[in-house]
């Protein structure tokens, strides 16, 4: 595999009627200034102008894919069998790669012996200037993953081609667990790393999947731990016995150690009265987001 900036980076975005949010999107790609990139659009049919959009980014390397399509996941799984580039990121319609993140993603493989790079998120709200924090996931192994639950971010993941994995058909009817059960497989085995920089951003909006579909979380939580059971191999009773003895471990590094960091963060937000994050946060609907008025690249892009 390539090394440094030769590293080339695919970038796949499943969409649907998402004309009010895709030009800051492929406007976030755009602004990394990275060369030997491609995106790849996989559009289920929309009825609104999210291709149009998309065609105006002539100076991105685009391919559009634009049929209807089984979900979320199905559109996600075309494009990855239609991307091509040394590394893969899953970037939805609506959400935002951070200023650097191409290059601390490059950077990180080609320092490091490992095949997917992920980090804590930022996720906004637009309409209200809202800026925040996500949970932290320093140290994310795969039974925090899988025996219990800790979101890993799909815009702040980064991965090899060469180690994706598909999940079958059945899981295509999933709307809130999507993420959790394409990277659940994805990552299971495989050497991951942690970086020190928030590499997405998650666009709080109204009419979002896990609010839409809020009666299904329940019954998807477990589907989706099951077809992972299932996967590897583990009989029910050794899924349940490992919840039970990994409980202690977990319970101290992903709630407490969290919690203790958010705290942390709150005190240290008080003494400096936020100055930090406020002026990420006015780089960020300033200087860095495309405004949902635009309909295409940002003059001078």
């Amino acid at each position: 595999m390539p090394t440094g900036n030769d590293l080339s980076i695919s970038v796949v975005i499943p969409a649907y009627n998402a004309g009010p949010y895709i030009a800051a999107t492929l406007q976030s790609v755009l602004a990394q200034q990275a060369d030997n990139i491609e995106v790849v659009i996989v559009d289920g049919g929309s009825t609104d102008d999210t291709v149009d959009i998309a065609n105006t980014f002539s100076t991105l390397n685009i391919t559009i894919i634009s049929e209807p399509d089984r979900g979320q996941l199905d559109a996600l799984q075309k494009g990855l069998k239609v991307a091509r580039n040394d590394i893969i990121l899953w970037l939805n319609a609506d959400d935002i790669v951070m200023p650097g993140a191409f290059s601390a993603a490059r950077q990180a493989f080609s320092n490091n012996n490992v095949d997917f790079v992920y980090s804590d998120d930022v996720a906004f709200n637009e309409r209200t200037g809202g800026y925040f924090y996500g949970p932290p996931i320093d140290g994310l192994n795969d039974f925090d993953h899988y025996l219990y639950y800790r979101q890993m971010y799909s815009e702040c993941v980064y991965w090899k081609r060469s180690i994706t994995r598909f999940l079958q058909e059945d899981a295509y009817s999933l709307r809130v667990y999507t993420d959790y059960a394409f990277f659940l497989r994805l990552r299971w085995g495989r050497r991951g790393m942690w970086l020190n920089q928030r590499l997405g951003a998650f666009r709080i909006r109204e009419g979002q999947a896990s609010a839409e579909f809020q009666n299904q979380k329940v019954e998807e939580y477990k589907r989706v731990k099951e077809i992972h059971r299932l996967y590897i191999g583990w009989p029910e009773q050794r899924f349940v016995l490992a919840r039970i003895v990994y409980w202690p471990w977990f319970l101290t590094r992903q709630r407490l150690r969290p919690e203790i960091t958010r705290a942390c963060r709150r005190l240290t937000r008080a003494v400096t009265k936020d100055r930090k994050r406020k002026r990420e946060a006015d780089d960020f609907f300033n200087k860095w987001l495309l405004p949902m008025s635009s309909k295409g690249p940002r003059s001078g892009d």
